[in-house]
């Protein structure tokens, strides 16, 4: 498995237990779980970036993800846990499904 596969993985991994939190109505461990899982986007956005760089050819939508990211704060700040996890699972995590199937 490819390191960029691997930092999908944890990601993904960090991204659903912080959503699972949101969707049991456990808002304040969620939003302390969110800083962890927000140095994982960071992580899997860079690396992404760099494959990218390196590998023209891959299909990386940057505009995508910092889409998702954006609606993902606005969730945040209207105190919207339940899109909040929504947006997490069904935007990010499946974009970042589909990116690992494409990863070599």
């Amino acid at each position: 498995m490819c390191e960029e596969k691997k930092i999908i993985a944890n990601t993904v991994q960090m991204v659903r237990e912080t959503t699972e939190l949101f969707y049991q109505q456990k808002a304040a461990e969620g939003y302390a779980k969110m800083q962890e899982t927000i140095a994982g986007i960071m992580q899997v956005a860079d690396a992404l970036h760099e494959y990218k760089c390196a590998h023209e050819e891959f299909p990386l939508e940057e505009a995508r993800i910092a889409g998702s990211l954006t609606d993902a704060v606005n969730a945040m700040e209207a105190g919207d846990t339940v899109l909040l996890a929504d947006i997490l699972e069904y935007d990010f995590i499946e974009y970042l499904q589909e990116l690992s199937s494409k990863l070599d």
